[in-house]
């Protein structure tokens, strides 16, 4: 099996899969998301994950939402049905209430490193609910298809001076003179495996003015599935001088702290 979906209460047939045209969801983009990374039927860092859900409920003021255990269970559950490797697993959470749980096995190995074009003005550090992962994400994807459009992976967004923020979908590390340095939670997402970074390793956050981070030694981002992947070109020139020894070893860091973090299965 290398695709499910749990809706409501139980596993539904993924061509039968649907949302009603009045679920906050669909007619707002009124809700919320996590994507989080499976492993042979568990979950490692699910609470994390469901921390930030939980903050960005309360935060929010969504309501009625999902129990925050049926999240869970059903997580859980869609997981165990792909027990075999790692696997892709979303939960999608909407004030009607809907709970939604899609999963997917991961097929092929995220790159280790990719290139990335910058995009001036889709930053904007006063921008609240960009720190909440909301099913209003076009903003992210219209970034995506512009990148993609300028060949590259992946997109960073600038604010209108320059300033770094984040990537179309990850947050961003710099190797600044030996150091790592990320850009605050101003306006960006406090990513799960951005928390495990600064736990592991330790980073300093600041604002990146654009002549900072185009000078970083090394430059990398972190997603909750892909884990930690570096960044090998940005805007057609090589970062630093193409060799990312601090990336590989907080990639190794960060990959044995996901493996040494097993959750309960399903029951």
């Amino acid at each position: 099996m290398s695709r499910v979906v749990w809706l409501d209460g139980g596993f539904v047939d993924t061509a039968d899969a649907a949302l009603p045209i009045d679920d906050p969801g669909v007619r707002y983009g009124e809700g919320l998301f996590e994507t989080m990374r499976g492993d042979s039927g568990t979950i490692p860092w699910l609470d994390r994950h469901l921390g930030r859900l939980e903050r960005s409920v309360a935060e929010l003021g969504l309501a009625p939402m999902p129990d925050l255990e049926a999240v869970r269970n059903a997580a859980l559950v869609v997981a165990a049905a792909l027990s075999e490797g790692p696997a892709r697993i979303r939960v999608t959470v909407t004030p009607r209430p809907t709970l939604l749980v899609e999963g997917e096995a991961i097929t092929r190995d995220a790159p280790s490193r990719v290139t990335a074009a910058s995009i001036r003005g889709l930053w904007h550090p006063g921008r609240r609910i960009a720190e909440h992962k909301t099913l209003s994400f076009l903003g992210w994807r219209d970034s995506q298809r512009r990148a993609a459009a300028l060949g590259a992976d992946t997109a960073l967004l600038l604010d209108a001076e320059g300033r770094l923020g984040e990537a179309s979908t990850a947050n961003v590390f710099c190797v600044i003179g030996g150091g790592l340095v990320t850009p605050p939670i101003r306006g960006i997402l406090p990513g799960v495996t951005r928390a495990v970074v600064m736990e592991l390793v330790g980073a300093r956050e600041e604002i990146l003015d654009e002549a900072t981070w185009r000078a970083a030694d090394e430059m990398f981002l972190t997603n909750g599935v892909r884990g930690v992947v570096g960044v090998a070109v940005c805007d057609g020139t090589v970062v630093g001088d193409g060799v990312a020894p601090v990336t590989a070893v907080v990639q190794a860091q960060v990959a044995d702290h996901l493996r040494g973090s097993g959750s309960p299965r399903a029951n």
